[in-house]
């Protein structure tokens, strides 16, 4: 769901009191609810395309003279922080002209320090600096920041988690760092938990540094501890395979551009063009598709897609259940449970016999570069193998590449799931999975490269002989 901009309201109030009127009907996050009010808080569209940035009152996609207007309307009607607290642009626990000047500042170029909430609700300051060095400690943050820094000569991005490191030379080449030199850095030895001490050197070398990830819950959980004081040290914690990849996107290109004029803002923004011409079709097209013709499918991962894998489902809360619901599809995962929850064969074939299943996507985890395109074919042969006589041959057993499934580059999967649960549906007939991910890899700049997965699907089913 999109929320509307409330300029139009604003620009139609012929007095400063209909315009606080119009901005406490549009932004309270309580009160009675009747039918035209809309909560555009930031938890109400945590999952919507706009910027966690505070000073954008209005919850849309950019931060403009509306912000402004907004934040005047609440000044007059002496509207409190604590009651919009994306007013409170300089986040002092007030709100009131400095506000509107801070903003201001953003729209002109020249703000310093700017306040986001973060993926675990927490609000962060952010210094703008002229350059920046990332450290991506997951490979979808890796590949957020990738959409939007690769077009400023003066950022930088080092190290990642298992899944980029493996491919540090590819690092190297298209982040424009020097693997010679010692600058491409492994983050640690486990996904998410990042040594103090190569934060530490990181510093030394480049004098500061951003480090991207997502909740404390899930990636470096000391990290604040560690560098929540140190000035050279930003924490930047918001959504990407967790929730709201277009959201955290938007967000990184404001914060490392620091200003919606920067390359990397533009950049951002052409993201979120590419992103809504995909999504917005789709979820309009599915909705009108009642439940009952909708397929019923799984996300799962396969044991040996790489080593120490299990069987699992990418059950409900998962990330990839929301995004084939999104899609159109009736995924079963809750009958596993939330997350990631293993599974056995003979728990495959319960399901198939409680839900039925008509598709299920095989995952191969990490795969991200050289190889892929064999590893994705070869997702579905562990998976037939995994799962023939447990359950029915009519099942379509697909995979899908990784660097697609989470991250920037979900919209290709949402092309590939459009295609899938509904192939004679004429909305779709125009869309083509493989086209979808060659504007993707020309968005960021891998448009020429050879080493990449020449293919994002292979399927379906059995194969006959």
């Amino acid at each position: 769901m999109q929320f509307t901009k409330i300029h139009a309201i604003i620009i139609a109030a012929i007095a400063i009191v209909a315009i606080a009127a119009a901005a406490v009907l549009l932004m309270n996050n309580g009160g009675n609810g009747g039918e035209e009010k809309e909560d555009v808080s930031v938890d109400a569209y945590s999952s919507n395309p706009v910027l966690w940035i505070r000073g954008n009152c209005d919850g849309d996609k950019d931060i403009d003279a509306d912000d402004v207007r907004v934040i005047n309307a609440v000044v007059k009607a002496r509207g409190s922080a604590s009651a919009y607290p994306w007013c409170d642009a300089n986040n002092d626990g007030k709100v009131d002209s400095k506000d509107a000047d801070a903003v201001q500042s953003m729209i002109n170029g020249t703000a310093k320090t700017l306040y986001f909430k973060d993926i675990d609700g927490d609000v962060e300051k952010f210094t703008v600096r002229d350059g920046v060095n990332v450290v991506a400690v997951n490979k979808c943050q890796a590949e957020d920041v990738l959409m939007v820094i690769n077009k400023d000569p003066k950022s930088k991005i080092v190290g990642g988690d298992q899944q980029v490191y493996k491919y540090n030379n590819e690092v190297a080449l298209n982040f424009g760092t020097d693997a010679s030199k010692g600058q491409v850095l492994v983050t640690g030895t486990s996904n998410g938990e990042v040594q103090a001490e190569v934060v530490s050197t990181l510093v030394k070398a480049y004098g500061h540094v951003e480090i991207c990830l997502g909740s404390a819950g899930s990636y470096g959980k000391n990290l604040e501890n560690d560098f929540g004081s140190n000035p050279d040290v930003s924490i930047v914690r918001l959504p990407s395979w967790e929730d709201g990849t277009l959201s955290g996107v938007m967000t990184y290109g404001y914060l490392f551009g620091g200003v919606q004029k920067s390359s990397c803002w533009d950049q951002a923004l052409r993201y979120y063009d590419w992103y809504m011409g995909y999504y917005e079709p789709i979820v309009k097209e599915v909705s009108k598709i009642p439940a009952s013709d909708r397929p019923k499918v799984l996300t799962v991962y396969v044991k040996d897609c790489y080593p120490g894998a299990t069987n699992k489902v990418l059950s409900k809360t998962s990330g990839d259940f929301e995004r084939s619901v999104e899609c159109g599809g009736n995924n079963v995962g809750e009958y596993f449970g939330n997350g990631y929850v293993a599974f056995t064969a003979e728990d495959m074939a319960a399901c198939q016999k409680v839900k039925g299943l008509d598709k299920i996507i095989v995952e191969p985890s990490g795969i991200y570069g050289e190889g892929g395109e064999q590893a994705v074919i070869d997702a579905v042969q562990l998976g037939i193998n995994e799962l023939k006589g447990y359950v029915s041959d009519s099942t379509e057993i697909y995979s899908l590449s990784f660097m697609v499934t989470a991250g920037p580059g979900c919209p290709v999967s949402f092309v590939f799931f459009a295609k899938t649960f509904f192939p004679d549906n004429a909305a779709f007939k125009d869309f083509d999975t493989d086209k979808a991910f060659k504007e993707y890899l020309d968005l960021i700049g891998w448009g020429d490269r050879t080493d990449v997965s020449k293919i994002c699907s292979y399927g379906p089913g059995y194969p006959t002989a």
